[in-house]
């Protein structure tokens, strides 16, 4: 259904939108100014894919993957900085304290990973989100950064062959996004024995008479 839905979608952007015409435009647009944009409106809440798709359109598929990751960077430590900005105010909130108090000092690694994977999470509540749990810096980039670049793969190389698409680059897009939802999947599990803890042993579950 997700590998049906997938190439539906491709097949009807690219029916509906004149995609020589779009890469012609978007050759006109200053490099400086491409950047800039990509990587603001990602923090303030505008749909990384779009964006990414239009990195792949402008730069094509290496410098767009360059300059992608360099965005993707700037957006991180930006989001980490606002969160701790405006920390001691967001801690008030109760759900955030509730679930900064769920979050096991030894599953930020998971948590991460599985949030970034997580198909259709907005990107930029991603970023906000996991440092409000109380995710540290290192952690919150080293584990952030390679996986929003593996998922920005998939939309900046569809940028940059939309003009160009074959039933065969298709079906290599589509394995690609079944195999982020299936490591996700795999990712969630951990996550969730993680939470569980270990199974209590039967002694412990005995009640004293």
């Amino acid at each position: 259904m997700v590998a049906a839905g997938f190439a539906a979608v491709l097949i009807l952007v690219h029916q509906l939108i004149d995609i020589e015409s779009v890469h012609a435009r978007a050759e006109e647009l200053n490099g400086w100014v491409a950047f800039g944009l990509l990587t603001v409106l990602p923090l303030v809440g505008f749909p990384v894919s779009f964006l990414h798709i239009a990195a792949g359109i402008r730069f094509g598929a290496g410098w767009g993957m360059v300059i992608v990751s360099s965005s993707i960077l700037l957006q991180l430590l930006a989001s980490y900085a606002i969160v701790h900005q405006w920390r001691h105010r967001l801690e008030k909130t109760r759900w955030i304290r509730r679930l900064r108090e769920r979050v096991p000092e030894g599953a930020h690694t998971s948590i991460c990973i599985f949030t970034v994977l997580l198909p259709g999470a907005p990107f930029s509540a991603i970023n906000y989100v996991l440092p409000l749990v109380g995710v540290p810096l290192r952690t919150y980039v080293m584990c952030c950064l390679p996986l929003h670049m593996l998922r920005s793969t998939i939309t900046v190389v569809l940028g940059d062959q939309s003009d160009r698409l074959t039933a065969a680059r298709v079906i290599v897009l589509i394995a690609y996004a079944l195999t982020v939802l299936g490591a996700s999947f795999l990712t969630y599990r951990r996550m969730r024995l993680q939470f569980e803890g270990p199974p209590e042993a039967e002694d412990d579950r005995k009640q004293p008479a």
